[in-house]
């Protein structure tokens, strides 16, 4: 399956996708960091830079997926206060990208972003998003994911909508029969779920979570103190572009200072790191789609 790449950041769903099998044919992206990163990694693809420039010529007709977290910054609940919505010029980037997709419309739409935009503008931001992908024509499910629980050592939650021209599988790739088990208490209890294959490889002691001030052991400690909660789990990383300690997933109050880290680890890696999607998030929803996309084609063959 070939994949089209928009606000492509440092490449999590480019990356993603192609450890689920996936082709990536084109991306777009603006800043001039992370297209550094991306020519590096993808040097034999399409990349454009301001997503307001792209026309539908310039995508590859064969790219049956699109992806794409558009800029959170107007919706997320970090700007408290300021939250514009997709009225904002960086979230209402969005309009663009439905405007693309709309001319041509291809089998799969991934959108990736924080979990305020499910109540920005008192829930009708949300309510736009998946109003304008229904009247494209796609079925649209959405659901929460949280990347601890396939393997990464940080928390971070983030809403993925996913949208299926002219069917509903959309929701067979979200919501796989029998994947999850519920803990009964934070902290406690079993985290089963789909993506076991992920669930115990990221424990080795060379692995690290950025955290950004608030160091602390409270069990109150949220998403702005940036801390670690009494049952040893991390906070997402910053997107601010500095870090004040880098943690060891595996001892949880356990913290060094980032002066023993490498100085390649500037601001604008950072920022990119924690703007960046969780790469084993988009494998497992790409070898869902996959799969999907399979047995459906395999029905109507039969049919």
């Amino acid at each position: 399956m070939k994949v089209a790449s928009f606000f492509s950041g440092i490449g999590g769903f480019d990356l993603g996708f192609e450890r689920a099998g996936m082709e990536i044919v084109f991306q777009c992206e603006i800043s001039k960091f992370c297209q550094s990163v991306l020519r590096k990694h993808w040097p034999n693809i399409k990349l454009m830079g301001d997503i307001n420039d792209v026309t539908i010529e310039d995508i590859p007709y064969e790219a049956e997926l699109w992806c794409g977290g558009f800029p959170c910054q107007d919706v997320s609940l970090a700007n408290q206060g300021k939250r514009k919505g997709l009225e904002g010029s960086r979230s209402g980037l969005f309009y663009k990208y439905a405007e693309l997709i709309e001319q041509r419309r291809p089998e799969w739409v991934v959108v990736e972003n924080v979990p305020g935009l499910l109540n920005s503008n008192e829930g009708k931001d949300f309510r736009v998003v998946i109003g304008t992908l229904d009247e494209l024509g796609y079925g649209v499910s959405w659901r929460i994911l949280d990347a601890k629980y396939f393997g990464t050592p940080q928390r971070r939650r983030r809403v993925y909508i996913i949208a299926s021209y002219r069917s509903l599988r959309s929701a067979e790739v979200l919501f796989e029969p029998n994947a999850t088990t519920v803990t009964y208490r934070q902290g406690l209890g079993k985290r089963e779920v789909a993506a076991t294959r992920f669930g115990s490889s990221n424990k080795e002691t060379n692995l690290y979570s950025i955290q950004h001030a608030g160091i602390g052991r409270k069990a109150s400690a949220g998403p702005q103190a940036k801390g670690y909660r009494n049952d040893g789990e991390t906070y997402t990383l910053d997107s601010r572009g500095s870090s004040d300690a880098v943690c060891k997933t595996d001892a949880p109050f356990g913290i060094r200072e980032t002066s023993g880290i490498s100085g390649r680890m500037d601001g604008s890696r950072y920022r990119s790191l924690g703007n960046a999607v969780a790469v084993p998030v988009i494998e497992w929803i790409g070898r869902r789609i996959l799969e999907i996309d399979a047995r459906y084609k395999d029905s109507s063959k039969q049919m």
